[in-house]
């Protein structure tokens, strides 16, 4: 169902989705790599000038031929961490009702190249590293990558490695998508271009959501993250072990999770790992291509929105600072920004008949970003939570630590007596569990960056 045309990212190879092979046309399993059909798939999941209605079962026709690969090849031309490559360019890929057998046996394939060569001296580490996190952040299930995770673990120990806490939780089940595997899906997310709507109103959401069809309860409270990027922050909320966390008085394992971006292609990874999930998370989340003020305005209709719930906002893409065409033109202006006056309006109109608390949390790497949207929440009715021994005292204390970043050294230069993001309602740790932190937090961790936080609550007086 395939013609290939020479050009492209892919090898020298691309696929035109929009046509079909001749007839007679050979299949691709036979021309192609496992791990070539799997740059195919993400190449076509990628394509931002392809608006293709069926993108998706052309995905999955690929990852069949790959299926089919594995099976005539058992695995033989995928060499040291190229099995993990290709599982995890799939899963980014979105590619969700492929025989489970594709996800089983690239994770074997990866566990015979572990024990084949994992221990020699020309096999690195940080090849091992590479094939065990790609694995966790596709969201493998833990029972079929254990075995692949305790050969991880001894070859890591033959070689010496320093960090035996990572070699502990390969071995007593802890690893998988949270933590340091995270930073795979950040690099890939903080390379896809923004999308912003046009002055025509293209990317504008037209159909209503049908919330029956989307869940298998809509009498559960809703959990929403607003710019959601690759979806690891629900996805983790889904399937966390944490039952009540101690600020946010939320069952985690009663709600359903929806995700909102922009972004088709984070939109579809998100689906697809939701999709060919372990149980817990079945039938509960959900990601939608859409505006966030869209999705507000079809959640009135959803059956369980009146019970708590949390509205989240993650690292939205900053404004620019001024009006001057210096710095990073993807930027939205200041007017265009994600988090608009309009959505407090929403928020504020669906609080306003419930008589129970709803939450709304936001975290951004931007000072100035902080101020405004803690000011906004303030100014739209909602009451801070404090954090208490974990409240930011002093931030240019925190930066001396670290370091200032240049948006904040431009915005006081702009704003020198601008309000600073301290105080007992900025947070200076985590308020998630540290199990369902979103990626580009588990960056700024690993990076030693500063992260502004802040909780809020609506209640009904």
């Amino acid at each position: 169902k395939w013609r290939m045309i020479q050009g492209g990212n892919v090898e020298g190879v691309i696929v035109d989705s929009n046509i079909t092979a001749e007839e007679g046309g050979r299949e691709l399993y036979h021309e192609f790599s496992t791990l070539q059909l799997s740059q195919m798939a993400l190449e076509i999941a990628t394509n931002t000038t392809n608006h293709d209605a069926n993108l998706l079962s052309k995905i999955h026709e690929v990852a069949q031929q790959a299926e089919k690969r594995i099976i005539l090849t058992v695995g033989s031309d995928l060499r040291g961490p190229q099995s993990a490559d290709a599982c995890f360019n799939f899963a980014l890929a979105g590619v969700h009702n492929s025989s489970t057998h594709l996800f089983q046996n690239l994770v074997r394939i990866g566990n015979h190249e572990l024990k084949r060569a994992g221990s020699r001296s020309s096999f690195p580490t940080k090849s091992v590293l590479h094939i065990v996190e790609k694995f966790a952040a596709s969201d493998i299930r833990r029972e079929d990558a254990m075995e692949l995770y305790q050969t991880a673990a001894d070859c890591l120990e033959k070689k010496n490695y320093k960090d035996k806490m990572y070699i502990e939780n390969l071995r007593d089940g802890s690893f998988g998508f949270h933590g340091r595997p995270l930073l795979w899906l950040w690099r890939f997310s903080s390379r896809q271009k923004k999308v912003e709507i046009d002055n025509e109103g293209n990317g504008k959401w037209k159909a209503a959501i049908n919330w029956q069809d989307e869940f298998q309860d809509t009498n559960k409270p809703l959990v929403v993250d607003i710019g959601s990027g690759m979806g690891t922050c629900i996805l983790g909320l889904a399937s966390t072990s944490v039952s009540i966390h101690d600020k946010i008085p939320i069952e985690w394992s009663q709600c359903n999770y929806a995700g909102v971006d922009l972004n088709q292609a984070l939109v579809r990874f998100g689906n697809g790992i939701a999709l060919r999930c372990p149980d817990a998370r079945k039938g509960r989340v959900k990601f939608f291509c859409c505006p966030a003020d869209d999705f507000l305005s079809n959640l009135k209709s959803y059956h369980g929105y009146q019970r708590s719930t949390l509205i989240m906002v993650n690292f939205p893409s900053p404004y620019r600072l001024d009006a001057s065409e210096r710095g990073n033109l993807q930027l939205p202006s200041a007017e265009n920004f994600m988090v608009t006056s309009k959505l407090f309006e929403l928020i504020s109109v669906l609080a306003a008949n419930d008589t129970n608390e709803r939450y709304f949390m936001f975290q951004t790497k931007c000072e100035d970003v902080a101020v405004y949207l803690k000011n906004e929440c303030l100014s739209n009715g909602m009451e801070g939570i404090t954090a208490g021994e974990k409240a930011v005292e002093n931030i240019d204390n925190i930066y001396s630590q670290k370091s200032v970043p240049k948006r904040v050294k431009e915005w006081l230069r702009i704003e020198p007596l601008a309000e600073r993001a301290e105080g007992n309602l900025f947070w200076s740790q985590p308020i998630l569990p540290l199990d369902c932190l979103p990626e580009t937090e588990v960056q700024c961790l690993s990076q030693n960056k500063v992260v502004h936080r802040c909780l809020f609550k609506y209640k009904n007086s």
